[in-house]
């Protein structure tokens, strides 16, 4: 069995947890016979892409949640790499922090919610907007 491990500071110094983990999948049909239940571990800042350019933020909203980030998620945010058509970011948008799909159209920069009681947000030229980061990775409690 492979561990993740997470290093925290408190009272008494650093301290590493270790958190198992089966490095294979699990179907949501039937089980394959044939699969090989090999061990290995993972670390954190492998299962959430984490580098220094990365800073997690926690989810406020439901504006996301067909995109698989419900109230509460936590969400890895890259602020190293540059947003593209079709990336969730995180945006500054006159002085409110946002997370939204960014699209581009004809009209321009698009921050589209994925959810479809919320208006998609046409940025205008008189809008202050600036990409804070792109999303990377999601955690969501259950």
């Amino acid at each position: 069995m492979r561990t993740v491990e997470k290093t925290a500071t408190g009272r008494s110094g650093k301290h590493v947890h270790k958190i198992p983990f089966f490095d294979t999948a699990i179907n949501a049909g039937f089980p394959s016979p044939a699969q090989d239940y090999h061990e290995n571990e993972i670390t954190p800042e492998e299962l959430l892409s984490l580098t220094p350019s990365v800073f997690l933020i926690r989810v406020n909203g439901n504006s996301m949640e067909e995109a698989h980030m419900p109230h509460g998620s936590v969400v890895a945010v890259d602020r190293g790499k540059k947003a593209h058509h079709g990336d969730i970011v995180v945006g500054l948008l006159n002085k409110e922090f946002t997370i939204k799909r960014l699209v581009k159209s004809r009209a321009g920069w698009v921050l589209h919610p994925e959810n479809s009681a919320y208006t998609p947000y046409l940025v205008k030229g008189d809008d202050e907007f600036e990409v804070w980061g792109v999303v990377k990775a999601i955690v969501i409690k259950l």
